[in-house]
């Protein structure tokens, strides 16, 4: 169900999240866009949307122990690194919501590879991140 804004809401129906990732090399670009399809749990939270989809997401490991992913919908959700324990969450308002990219109940989210950079000069970049113009 949507709330006002084309947000979604954590009611009774079901969210759908449709998640892709990139290739982390030409032996992975079998099956691109690396398509995972699943439903949340009724009850998700901002918090649990991101941890549901990074566990579900089961992003592949590399040799050295140092990938780092980007979680994003429109905007910058979260970054991943191999060696965190935790995603490193961005945006925890509600009201963030509605950036996001939904249609029919379904969440559209991708995960973008960053090799083996440094995490949190991926947060710093990313959290200063601009897509559009700044309004008066």
């Amino acid at each position: 169900m949507r709330s006002a804004g084309g947000a979604l809401s954590n009611g009774a129906a079901t969210v759908r999240a449709y998640v892709t990732r990139e290739s982390v090399c030409a032996a992975d670009d079998i099956d691109p866009p690396h398509l995972k399809r699943f439903y949340l749990p009724d009850d998700w939270t901002w918090e649990s949307l991101i941890h549901h989809v990074w566990r579900s997401s089961e992003l592949p490991r590399i040799a050295g122990g140092k990938a780092t992913w980007a979680l994003s919908s429109n905007i910058p959700l979260a970054v991943v690194a191999q060696e965190w324990q935790e995603p490193s969450i961005f945006f925890r308002v509600e009201s963030d919501r509605k950036r996001l990219d939904i249609s029919d109940n379904e969440i559209r989210l991708h995960w973008s590879y960053f090799a083996q950079r440094d995490p949190s000069v991926v947060m710093e970049v990313l959290r200063e991140l601009r897509l559009r113009a700044v309004a008066d």
